[in-house]
């Protein structure tokens, strides 16, 4: 295992101290359940961060007017306002001094979502479970075109508990995860259960600790399969973060009982 020490560890821990999760959160509104917009309107009050709601909606087959000319149907486009105007409200219900941004995007929602990560450094684009062919397609575009996080949000069964129920889950030891899962537990005031393959443990746990002594931290290593201790964990956590390069993310993504990030590639 390797130590830092002196100069070295003071500047890691410095750098590790000033990354904040300050980009915007973006959340697609519309659907039939309101688990992730009130998810995410929480997590934008929680780091303080602007909250972007995104609605895609389609065009309808063009027109004629009485003269046979090319009509536009606005409809579509006062129907989307209307639904981001409903979702604002409910919204600042939530959190009433939140920072609220609106897009009605004519377009499939990846695009919509895509679009608008883009303009931002460290989003969080938030989604609900149940969007199984939507997860695996924005996550893919999210880590290549965008420095986004992705969270896929969906309530543990009642009565569903694992060993770290109510604590943040971490299973992946990349630097990206590993300081999104910190910053998560604190902002939560709870602890963090780390997911790994060996008993070695990784260099960026040693820094984030050493950066947040107040979260409590505990492991679990998997010398077998890792996602199967990571979707046991996430029965009852608060959060379960993974990092994309994981093999086994998207499975965790789908499976899992309870929120999930898949941290992207400058999140921490």
């Amino acid at each position: 295992m390797k130590l830092f020490r002196g100069r070295r560890e003071a500047v890691a821990v410095r750098e590790a101290q000033a990354r904040p999760d300050d980009g915007p959160v973006i959340v697609l509104v519309g659907g039939p359940d309101h688990d992730a917009p009130d998810w995410a309107a929480a997590e934008a009050a929680a780091r303080g961060s602007e909250l972007q709601l995104v609605y895609a909606f389609r065009w309808p087959p063009q027109l004629l007017d009485p003269l046979a000319n090319s009509a536009v149907d606005l409809r579509a486009r006062d129907d989307a306002e209307a639904v981001l105007t409903n979702a604002t409200h409910r919204a600042r219900r939530i959190a009433p001094s939140l920072r609220i941004t609106t897009t009605a995007f004519p377009g499939r929602q990846t695009q919509a979502l895509i679009s608008v990560a883009r303009e931002s450094e460290r989003a969080l684009v938030v989604l609900g479970h149940g969007r199984g062919r939507l997860e695996r397609a924005l996550a893919r575009r999210l880590n290549r075109r965008t420095t986004a996080s992705l969270a896929v949000i969906g309530l543990s069964a009642e009565g569903a508990i694992g060993t770290s129920a109510g604590r943040v889950v971490v299973g992946d030891g990349s630097p990206d995860a590993v300081g999104f899962a910190f910053r998560a537990a604190r902002r939560r005031g709870t602890g963090l259960t780390v997911v790994q393959p060996t008993v070695q443990v990784e260099d960026a746990v040693i820094i984030w600790r050493m950066a947040y002594p107040d979260v409590d931290v505990r492991w679990e290593f998997a010398p077998g399969s890792m996602d199967s201790l990571v979707l046991s964990e996430s029965a009852g956590a608060a959060l379960t973060v993974l990092g994309p390069g994981q093999s086994s993310s998207y499975d965790v993504l789908r499976l899992a009982r309870g929120p999930v990030v898949l941290v992207g590639t400058t999140a921490a």
